[in-house]
């Protein structure tokens, strides 16, 4: 049976826009933008996953969180937990973000998301 792994979560403004940010990678790697989400460790729940990843990430606090579904890995039989939460705060990068940005549901076909994310973003969208 899979098991929850990752957590990600898609941070919405008052538009319904979604922040999506870039992480650092080697020279030769492809620049891909990605929901804001963390591996979980140990025992530790969704929900602080979650809190970790945006403060870590964005130097931020998350309100009203709540769980929007989940994506199935089948290769690695694994689940990334999918929330959605809003901030309340100026978004200050942490180490490993290099860029972010709001993106509107006309300018997701456009955008070059790693894998996986489309789909995460697509299930806040069409709820």
């Amino acid at each position: 049976m899979a098991k929850v792994v990752e957590c990600s979560i898609i941070i919405k403004d008052d538009f319904n826009n979604v922040f999506i940010v870039q992480r650092k990678t080697k020279k030769n790697e492809p620049k891909l933008w990605y929901s804001v989400g963390k591996k979980v460790r140990g025992k530790e729940s969704e929900e602080k996953c979650i809190s970790r990843a945006v403060k870590e990430d964005l130097k931020s606090i998350i309100f009203n969180l709540e769980r929007i579904g989940e994506v199935l890995n089948k290769e690695h039989d694994e689940i990334c937990a999918v929330y959605k939460g809003e901030l309340k705060e100026r978004i200050t990068y942490g180490n490993d973000i290099v860029d972010g940005k709001w993106l509107s549901s006309k300018e997701i076909d456009d955008c070059d998301l790693a894998a996986g994310e489309r789909e995460k973003i697509l299930m806040y969208i069409n709820r």
